[in-house]
């Protein structure tokens, strides 16, 4: 990372490490990706490596260009709730393999500190769960299948940046309580696996 001062502005740039095989910020384990539409995986590695993408059946190659970067896009997916593996390896014999990956629908979450705010806070959101679970316990419905990715690097919510961290979340009170409610809204309607990509934090610019 590289701390620049113009003025009285600071602009914080942060840089991929090429040195080793690196993911975009939705892939990590336990991941959802969207259904139904072409999906692009990225990430970084050294210019002029090759990079291949396995899941579902497909296998999709990628080369970096000068600046690190590769990218390419899967078919189509088909909704599942039954977990995969998501496998990167570029020739060199570096590989990354995601565990437990999901297919469904994939929405954006963003805001400032109400977006943020946790379901477990929210007296309207520990309500939701307790009726969710009398619900399933009853076989009313199944139990909803909502993960939420949340960036998770202090910095990208303050400036945008191309590269962050980000980690999967299934425990729905650490979710959003805005997100998981329309999350869950989604999941009776759709009965697919649903995902929030969360990069919500108290007080920042619609820019970051």
């Amino acid at each position: 990372m590289i701390l620049l001062k113009l003025s009285s502005t600071l602009l914080f740039l942060t840089f991929p490490n090429l040195a080793a095989l690196g993911l975009g910020s939705p892939f990590r384990d336990h991941a959802i990706l969207q259904r139904g539409m072409e999906v692009p995986v990225w990430g970084w590695r050294k210019p002029g490596t090759e990079v291949s993408v396995q899941f579902a059946g497909q296998k999709k190659s990628a080369t970096t260009g000068a600046g690190g970067k590769w990218m390419l896009e899967l078919a189509p997916l088909e909704a599942s709730a039954t977990p995969a593996a998501l496998i990167i390896a570029e020739k060199s014999g570096e590989t990354i393999s995601l565990k437990d990956i999901l297919v469904g629908e994939v929405w954006l979450a963003t805001g400032q500190s109400s977006m943020q705010w946790l379901l477990s806070k929210s007296d309207v959101g520990c309500v939701l769960l307790k009726e969710i679970d009398e619900r399933v316990a009853a076989g009313e419905e199944e139990a909803p299948v909502i993960r939420e990715g949340k960036v998770t690097n202090y910095f990208a919510t303050l400036h945008p940046i191309e590269d962050a961290n980000a980690e999967w979340n299934s425990e729905a009170e650490n979710c959003s309580a805005i997100a998981y409610a329309f999350a869950y809204k989604l999941h009776r309607e759709l009965k697919v696996p649903i995902g929030i990509l969360n990069c919500s934090f108290s007080q920042t610019s619609i820019q970051a």
